[in-house]
């Protein structure tokens, strides 16, 4: 028994002990963070004005060169808090070139460091300042056969893109852990220029490629895609066909009705809503007349759709009412009403 009440006591001192080691180095590791936060913050004071004064005018010559980690880390901060707020195309170039001096460097080490969380960090500190002349590491470090997670890969091609790499589509294309979403916010970043080449290779491209590429047209809203997209409309089937037509809907330019309106007697009923908006953008009574119908449709997307695209028409709010009226259709009918009052609503706004 005796033993046995030893053995406790010296198990429990032992874990007193660890603990309090524990608590010694959770201690003194929060004292030294603070010293740095404090050093940090200091540094931040005395630099924040003449940062402030060279990124405003570049002819104000600012002297000071981030040596210590604890500098670069200052400057590092002040530099991105003003990437926030600054506007001006000379403010911006101000802003790359002073980053680009002092923490090239830095970052060129830092985005091979061990810890994940600082190889990340470091990947979009190098977007926002936009330091091109990193490109060749971002080049290597995306072609390399290497353990980099999923989210730095991504973020590399990101930055490579917003560099207008001419090289991107060889990167992206066919990487299996791309998802729609991913390609989507690589090629926002693409000039008009680099974008138009993934065009000329849109065959090549696999499908969420292919349907990011056709969402990002849409967003864009330029005429000059309406061709190729009426091209994908023609040449292919499903989501790709429906994907052209949405966008051709964003850019709300319908060079021929003629066309599309066959969707309105589809099957499917979100070709059959897409025709309900392409509608919407050409005038004339016959437009009208199909709209009426397909607000009679037995989905309510189509029904809403409709509904929309004829309040474009001068004489929507009559035909609505028309429908509220004598339409035997009481779907047809709520829908009706529903728009109806969405127009008296924004009219008296």
């Amino acid at each position: 028994m005796a033993k046995e009440i030893i053995l406790l006591a010296a198990v429990a001192a032992g874990s007193i002990l660890i603990l309090l080691v524990l608590l010694a180095y959770l201690v003194i590791r929060k004292v030294l963070e603070n010293s740095r936060r404090k050093q940090i913050n200091e540094i931040k004071e005395n630099i924040a004005q003449d940062v402030f004064l060279t990124l405003q005018d570049k002819r104000n010559e600012f002297v000071f060169t981030a040596e210590s980690l604890l500098e670069k880390k200052a400057l590092e901060e002040l530099l991105t808090k003003y990437t926030e707020v600054l506007e001006g195309e000379q403010e911006k170039e101000s802003l790359r070139v002073l980053a680009a001096a002092n923490l090239t460097d830095y970052y060129r080490k830092n985005v091979t460091a061990r810890k994940w969380s600082t190889r990340m960090n470091t990947l979009y500190h190098i977007e926002s300042f936009q330091l091109e002349m990193l490109k060749d590491e971002l080049i290597h470090l995306a072609e390399a056969d290497s353990k980099r997670s999923k989210e730095e890969k991504i973020q590399i091609y990101r930055i490579l893109a917003s560099f207008q790499y001419e090289g991107i589509f060889s990167l992206i294309n066919k990487q299996e852990y791309l998802a729609e979403k991913d390609y989507r916010s690589i090629l926002t970043r693409l000039d008009k220029d680099i974008f138009a080449s993934m065009l000329e290779r849109f065959e090549e491209c696999v499908g969420e490629l292919k349907l990011a590429i056709l969402d990002i047209m849409g967003v864009r809203k330029e005429l000059e895609y309406i061709r190729f997209l009426e091209d994908v409309f023609n040449s292919y089937e499903g989501e790709l066909r429906l994907r052209a037509l949405k966008a051709i809907s964003n850019i709300g330019f319908v060079p021929s009705i003629d066309n599309y309106l066959p969707l309105c007697q589809s099957d499917v009923w979100q070709e059959r809503m897409m025709a309900a908006r392409l509608l919407g953008f050409v005038k004339g009574d016959t437009a009208l007349l199909l709209l009426k119908k397909l607000l009679h449709d037995r989905s309510w997307w189509v029904r809403s759709q409709a509904a929309e695209s004829i309040m474009k028409f001068k004489t929507g709010m009559v035909v609505l009412e028309d429908v509220l009226q004598h339409s035997t259709d009481p779907f047809a009918r709520d829908m009706a009403w529903e728009w109806i009052n969405k127009g008296q609503i924004k009219g008296a706004n």
